[in-house]
């Protein structure tokens, strides 16, 4: 694995798809900007420091992510009035996308091979 590819899958890519929103929802959430790139940095470092208690937990939370996005996804697809939150539906589908390809992603043996 190439340090190109380390830092994006083990520090971007975690970082971002929690904070896949329409710009109307995260415009004001920046102490949670804040917190979601301190505490992916950290998770990023201890994985690149070979701790498996943090590969475990990045795939548990971005398996909550896949999770809490689709229970949401219906909902928030469409206003009362039949009108489609495209903003939305794209967010979440690009979210779950990114955070399904981690959870298998990091599962693997080379992602392993490659902490320490």
């Amino acid at each position: 694995m190439q340090p190109f590819q380390r830092i994006l899958i083990f520090f971007v890519l975690p970082a971002i798809a929690p904070l896949l929103f329409p710009p109307e929802i995260i415009g004001g959430a920046w102490i949670a900007i804040l917190l979601d790139v301190i505490l992916f940095a950290a998770l990023g470092y201890a994985l690149t420091r070979g701790r498996l208690t943090a590969l475990t937990l990045l795939i548990f939370l971005q398996g909550l992510n896949v999770i809490v996005r689709l229970m949401m996804f219906f909902p928030n697809a469409a206003t009362p009035n039949g009108t489609w939150l495209y903003a939305n539906i794209i967010t979440s589908l690009l979210s779950m996308g990114i955070s399904l390809y981690l959870v298998l992603r990091l599962d693997r043996v080379d992602i392993r091979s490659k902490m320490a």
